[in-house]
């Protein structure tokens, strides 16, 4: 490309991640947007990690969190719908346990925030005998339906909340009796990232949109508005409409318009691990472990591991969140 080859977009898109493609998506296929550009140095979705859990859920504890998601989740249904499910979002849901009898009040107080806040309704299930009676005798209970191991149509929104050992391994029997509670987050599961950005690309590129492989360098902004953006490849394109999608690079990107954008990295752990005696089965939903524990060294490993600074935290009690 000549030095200094001046062109124009509409809107450039700094960065070809899932959210680079999709904001790209939307802004051509679903809002008729022409002359979208998507910058990139990689390609296309090579920082969107297949490694993750890849999960999604609308229960959370706050109202705009779960508005968000609720439309998020009703447009990734909607994808799934046209697309045959290419991605295969399934909702099997989340599955939050605890083994502490007395954290049982407060967690069915946490599960109840949610529900009224539009996540869904809260359906109760009890042992047989701790059921409560209507006036004629009858007992009152809602009924649990499973989740299948795909799809995701036509199944219960909100979250089941199992009470005592007898009712949780009615329904999980794999798990054991120390589990004295169980909630089971209904509109959640997990996707394939990668089959989605692919299927988001293939339809933005259909309707107009331009992938270019170069790297951002510097933004020209006058008053408060975006006037060209500057590419390694001696490239200048002007634009008005500049969008930062640069993942973990988006607080350099950020710093270009002369914003300070308190984006850090977050570090976790990810252990894969064979499991030849089925001990959890492949249809389960996401298992996430609510109490606080303490790993079950030996006496041996404890000594070596109270030795080094750097070690000795694995002694202590790991936080709440443990999933599978």
């Amino acid at each position: 490309m000549t030095r200094n080859h001046v062109t124009q977009a509409h809107t450039l898109i700094c960065g070809a991640g899932i959210a680079g493609v999709a904001a790209a998506y939307h802004l051509a296929v679903r809002h008729n947007v022409d002359d979208v550009l998507l910058v990139d140095e990689r390609a296309p979705l090579s920082l969107t990690s297949d490694k993750s859990t890849e999960c999604y859920r609308n229960w959370w504890p706050d109202a705009p969190m779960i508005g968000l998601m609720n439309r998020s989740i009703d447009i990734m249904e909607e994808l799934a719908a046209e697309s045959g499910n290419l991605f295969r979002m399934n909702r099997r849901g989340y599955l939050y346990l605890t083994g502490d009898p007395e954290r049982i009040p407060a967690f069915e107080r946490a599960a109840r925030r949610p529900s009224q806040m539009g996540a869904g309704e809260l359906r109760v299930h009890r042992s047989e005998a701790s059921r409560p009676r209507t006036a004629d005798g009858d007992q009152n209970y809602a009924v649990y339906t499973p989740s299948p191991p795909e799809g995701y149509r036509d199944l219960p929104d909100g979250a089941d909340l199992l009470l005592g050992p007898e009712v949780v391994q009615q329904h999980f029997p794999y798990l054991p009796n120390t589990v004295k509670a169980a909630l089971h987050v209904r509109r959640a599961g997990w996707f394939s990232a990668q089959q989605l950005g692919m299927y988001l690309l293939e339809q933005a590129r259909a309707c107009g949109v331009e992938l270019r492989r170069a790297r951002v360098t510097g933004v020209d902004v006058r008053q408060g508005r975006v006037q060209a953006v500057h590419l390694d490849d001696g490239g200048i394109v002007t634009t008005r409409n500049f969008v930062n999608a640069a993942g973990p690079f988006a607080r350099p990107v950020a710093q270009m318009l002369g914003v300070d954008l308190p984006v850090y990295t977050e570090l976790h752990l990810k252990v894969a691990f064979r499991d030849p005696l089925g001990v959890v089965p492949r249809h389960a939903p996401l298992l996430i472990w609510s109490d606080p524990q303490h790993l079950p060294w030996s006496d041996e490993e404890r000594t070596f591991l109270q030795e080094d600074p750097q070690t000795r935290f694995l002694l202590e009690a790991m936080p709440p969140g443990a999933h599978t």
